[in-house]
């Protein structure tokens, strides 16, 4: 009984340690990261506001953010149980800095994992493109539907391109302003940047914002447990093991990759991270946890790709992280080995078909920002996507049929 109360004394001294570091390092008060915001905001008449009193009275423990606390208790649930002490000693603080970023380090008895706030509003913007893109295809697939032969066609071009119009223009605005953000960080100044459709409600908006950062958090909490940081943890190569056997589990090999040394390290962070957020690593991936993790995954390497310009890049030694392209296969390789056992739903829903709604996403702001960088690029016209999206139904759709028949 002492051996374990010193144990858990220790962790939370390397805790305590953790938060204060944090703090001082960033020069940030000892409080609800969001009533520190405020106040940098002069926004007296929120933190005035009686319903908000005891959320901003809120006193940091594992994060200085509520919401990051309850994602690191979660995250913290789905590794092993030996592997839990680590994960409690980290601190998890949002920070000031306006870059689309998060970092882990270590120093001591010091581990953190920091979440700028820039990625934060970048994360916001990306859920709103997304969101309108979602509306979009759902409207062009339920006119395509309706469509018959005695429809004249020229107002079914008309009417697609106005549908067209609100998924296409939210994505050239951020195209344009992506380099703002890069040069002095990401807030969401255009009106198209931050409305959402009459389709979503704000907290599945919030919870698909909440998916991005949560795969962010994960990421840098991969990097501590597998030893990536500036320390030695012993049970890293346990951990590392774990890993290597879940990837050839589920068929995906990261050395198949022309990637450094430094880069492998990220997608074995990235692998990791999708492990975490399925719950892979202590039970059976659920459907939401799934779907959370495609969510959370794809669009947070999605907003880092389009406003650093990383969709692709080298494997020269100075190069930290691997480009999108790559990331983008292994992560949807592990995704999909994950879902290949999972049945069809009823209404032939699966973590496929989501899959492919992200895909398509990911596609079109390829294309919109190839346009801006390519001169002879010819771009995706509504018209297009709309076949391209009957058609990659349609592959789903079978490969969905034989999933159904092996389960």
């Amino acid at each position: 009984m002492q051996a374990l109360a010193e144990s858990v004394e220790g962790e939370m001294i390397n805790l305590e340690q953790s938060r204060k570091t944090f703090h001082e390092v960033r020069n940030l008060p000892l409080q609800n990261f969001w009533k520190t915001l405020f106040q940098a905001q002069g926004r007296a008449d929120v933190l005035s506001d009686p319903r908000y009193r005891e959320y901003f009275a809120w006193v940091p423990n594992r994060s200085n953010c509520p919401e990051l606390e309850e994602l690191m208790r979660g995250l913290t649930e789905s590794i092993p149980e030996e592997w839990r002490a680590r994960g409690r000693n980290l601190f998890a603080g949002r920070s000031l800095r306006v870059q689309a970023n998060a970092e882990a380090w270590k120093s001591g008895e010091v581990g953190v994992i920091e979440l700028y706030y820039g990625f934060t509003s970048a994360s916001m913007i990306y859920m709103v493109l997304y969101s309108k893109y979602f509306e979009m295809i759902s409207t062009l697939g339920s006119v395509m539907l309706d469509y018959t032969e005695d429809d004249d066609a020229e107002i079914i071009l008309m009417l697609l391109q106005e549908i067209g119009n609100e998924g296409f223009e939210p994505i050239l605005i951020a195209n344009k302003e992506r380099r703002t953000w890069r040069a002095e960080g990401v807030f969401p100044a255009h009106q198209l940047l931050r409305e959402l459709p009459a389709s979503r409600d704000e907290d599945s908006y919030h919870e698909g914002v909440r998916s991005i950062e949560e795969f962010a958090l994960a990421h840098e909490y991969a990097h501590h447990l597998l030893g990536h940081t500036n320390d030695e943890y012993p049970r890293s190569h346990y951990i590392n093991g774990r890993l290597d056997r879940e990837l050839v589990e589920l068929g995906v090999e990261l050395t198949a990759y022309d990637v450094n040394a430094m880069q492998r390290d990220e997608l074995r962070a990235d692998a990791l991270a999708l492990l975490m957020m399925s719950g892979k690593l202590v039970m059976t991936p659920t459907r939401p946890n799934l779907y959370r993790a495609m969510n959370g995954a794809i669009l947070g390497l999605t907003v880092l790709a389009h406003i650093y310009d990383a969709w692709v890049s080298s494997n020269e030694p100075k190069e930290t992280h691997p480009d999108f392209l790559t990331r983008y296969d292994a992560a949807t390789k592990l995704l999909k080995g994950m879902s290949k056992d999972m049945p069809v739903g009823p209404h032939e829903d699966h973590p496929l078909d989501f899959m492919s709604h992200l895909s398509g996403f990911v596609t079109l702001i390829i294309d919109r920002w190839l346009g801006s960088e390519v001169t002879d690029h010819e771009e995706i016209s509504v018209l297009g996507l709309t076949s391209w999206l009957i058609e990659r139904r349609a592959e789903v759709l079978e490969e969905l049929k034989g999933l159904r028949a092996s389960t």
